[in-house]
């Protein structure tokens, strides 16, 4: 059975004291297990039910006030702790159907934060077997930054627009956005009157959008962005939480049911797909649960088919590292010694991306493109893959001249330096947000994001072999490159796109001959880079294994006794070389498994004996778990190229696949016509 200490990880005291904070909605967030079907089990449903009722009767008893949340992956309730019988009354409701836990809700009360009735009404609540756990809300933690006026107006003609030519947009969610930026805004929310508006980070983050490319010479960006203004985050310059419980009285989960409104919106009515979400959450307690509002994300991903940037979060000025050192060996040195720098909620988000900073080129003492001093880092829960990027952030040693390195406009539209995750992240959603214009007709998220991950580069320093071990948690994937240089690419290579979905006992492969132009002797010869990206279940009620289903992907050589064997490695793992993983903990380390995110590479000088490959997407479920019948939509991406950039793998290729009789389109289409156009 599920014992008490695997429920709550805070006194009642702690709890107490957290949930009087404003901001926090004054409630704990209960999950519960999910409940049996009774065509599956009806003795443990009927006890199910009892647990239900006994549950109910608990918390009348010491007057728990509770309602029930949906669109959180689980069945979770929204608890206040009252004065003792002031609970009111309280209904629950199942549905006729199913038995689906539909509503469970007591009505009015006053509120107590006294510990001693905290800590009678947390043990009635824990005692009930249905009850998971028990959690504290989390709050918005303020992204403090420093700026560095550069003393002049932005150039006026950063913001002009000529309305007749396509644009790509992005969503920010902050706290407003100011007319500076004026053509480019698209729409916006109105969700916080005038006066709450806190617009400085957001016109920063919007300035990145539009102009990071014209303003910062290192940043390969197009110029113009269509900004989406959800401001939905109050000012609350001296921290007391009031303004935000003004606006939000049930806290974060009142907040996240606007994000949701205001991105389901402009989906629909904007065609919006990438939304930039540049603030992080905090709450005491255990660090290794996977948060609120990450599973609020996800569900919001998977329902309107769009993709969240997050930010990875930023350290204390008190906790900043010292700044990353030329020296390898103290460069480590100050990694190992940093115990505060795990990723912050919600980049843990499983469907969405988080972004960790790196310093800008071009500041004096400074390594380029190392971590930045105040940025945190992966890896992610029980060994996930986050952050899924890193971007230039701006430097957290600012120099007299150049400040951070990272430039942008001010709610005045003056240019002005900073640094943080926060600003990472936008540069990540705008090559997002590229693609999603340059491409033709709609692509699902998948495909979106396996681009991105595709072609993302690892800077150099992190190639290292002293480095290899860490690189996965500082960078991810790596740093997006543009998105017209990943639609456009030279004849000397080939990418294909595959965008379906695996359905129960299915497998989806292809067999083709390796091109002509790159086999000799039988050998083998080229880059190959693969990447797959899944939509699996996710059950958070198992905790570590929360993804109920991992999609694998493959590149297979046929070997002399006709079968096939993998021939690429990790991305950013330092295997490489060593053969595959076998044992279930070197999978998950090395070979991804149970990811949602996968990337494959290898530089092959000739390998095997035979030109027959196969590429092979497949699933494995968890044990005991039942794969959707509607199946598991993935995309997966497959390059074949030429290093010296000579070969004619294209057409090679191109005609391998008519031989086989498999239909194909060109997604570069659309951009070679507005490049001309």
């Amino acid at each position: 059975m599920w014992s008490d200490e695997n429920k709550r990880a805070f006194s009642a005291e702690t709890g107490a004291a957290w949930v009087s904070r404003p901001g926090t909605g004054g409630a704990y967030l209960v999950e519960l297990f999910r409940r049996s079907s009774a065509t599956h089990d009806r003795t443990l449903a009927e006890a199910q039910d009892f647990a239900l009722s006994e549950l109910r009767s608990s918390l009348i008893a010491v007057g728990v006030s509770a309602e029930m949340l949906g669109k959180a992956g689980s069945l979770v309730l929204h608890t206040r702790v009252t004065a003792d019988g002031d609970a009111g009354a309280l209904t629950f409701e199942q549905s006729d159907t199913d038995r689906r836990l539909e509503r469970f809700q007591t009505a009015g009360s006053v509120v107590s934060f006294e510990p001693m009735v905290h800590h009678k009404a947390l043990r009635a609540i824990e005692a009930n077997p249905m009850v998971r756990q028990i959690v504290l809300p989390p709050i918005v933690t303020p992204s403090a930054s420093s700026s560095f006026p550069l003393g002049r107006s932005a150039p006026v003609a950063i913001f002009e627009r000529d309305q007749s030519e396509p644009a790509s947009a992005v969503g920010i969610i902050d706290g407003g956005v100011s007319d500076t930026a004026g053509p480019w805004i698209g729409a916006r929310w109105g969700q916080l009157a005038e006066q709450d508006r806190e617009l400085k980070h957001g016109s920063f983050i919007a300035g990145l959008l539009i102009a990071a490319g014209t303003l910062n010479w290192y940043i390969n960006q197009p110029h113009g962005c269509r900004i989406f203004d959800i401001d939905v985050l109050p000012d609350d310059p001296a921290q007391t939480g009031l303004p935000f419980d003004g606006y939000y009285p049930g806290g974060i989960p009142d907040f996240m049911d606007e994000i949701e409104a205001a991105i389901e919106d402009f989906r629909r009515n904007h065609g919006v797909r990438v939304f930039n979400f540049s603030m992080n959450f905090t709450a005491p307690g255990e660090r290794d649960r996977y948060g609120y509002v990450a599973r609020r994300l996800d569900y919001i991903s998977a329902t309107y088919d769009v993709i969240v940037v997050i930010s990875a979060g930023n350290l204390s000025s008190a906790q900043f590292r010292t700044e990353w050192s030329s020296d390898h060996t103290t460069a480590l040195a100050s990694l190992v010694s940093d115990t505060s720098a795990v990723l912050a909620e919600p980049g843990e988000s499983l469907y969405n991306v988080s972004v960790s900073a790196l310093n800008p080129p071009g500041l004096d003492n400074q390594v380029p493109f190392a971590l930045a001093r105040y940025s945190k880092r992966g890896p992610g829960l029980k060994g996930a893959i986050k952050p899924d990027f890193g971007h230039v952030g701006g430097s957290g040693s600012p120099t007299p001249a150049e400040g951070s390195g990272l430039i942008s406009v001010d709610e005045f539209g003056t240019l002005i330096a900073e640094a943080g995750t926060s600003y990472a992240a936008p540069l990540v959603a705008r090559a997002l947000a590229d693609l999603d214009s340059l491409i033709d007709g709609d692509v699902s998220r998948e495909v979106l994001l396996a681009l991105l991950v595709h072609y993302a580069r690892t800077p150099e320093l992190f190639g290292h072999k002293d480095f290899k071990r860490v690189a996965r948690d500082l960078v991810g994937f790596g740093v997006p490159i543009s998105a017209e240089e990943m639609l456009q690419r030279a004849d000397s290579e080939i990418t294909l796109v595959v965008n379906s979905i695996l359905r129960p006992k299915e497998d989806a492969e292809l067999e083709f001959v390796w091109p002509e132009a790159l086999v000799r002797g039988g050998k083998c010869r080229g880059d190959a880079r693969l990447t797959v990206v899944a939509r699996p279940l996710l059950a958070y009620e198992h905790g570590a294994e929360r993804v109920r289903m991992n999609v694998g992907a493959r590149l297979m050589q046929q070997q002399r006794d006709g079968g096939f064997r993998n021939r690429l490695y990790p991305v950013n793992a330092p295997r490489d070389g060593l053969g595959d993983p076998h044992a279930e903990k070197e999978l998950i380390d090395e070979a991804l498994k149970w990811q949602v995110v996968k990337s494959f590479h290898r530089r092959m000088t000739g390998v095997g004996f035979s030109s027959n490959w196969k590429l092979a997407v497949d699933y494995l479920p968890r044990f005991d778990e039942d794969p959707p019948e509607s199946g598991v939509q993935f995309a997966a991406i497959l390059t074949i190229a030429d290093p010296t950039g000579v070969a004619p793998v294209f057409q090679q290729m191109r005609q391998e696949l008519v031989r086989q009789n498999i239909e194909t389109g060109d997604i570069r289409t659309s951009v070679q016509t507005r490049t001309r156009a």
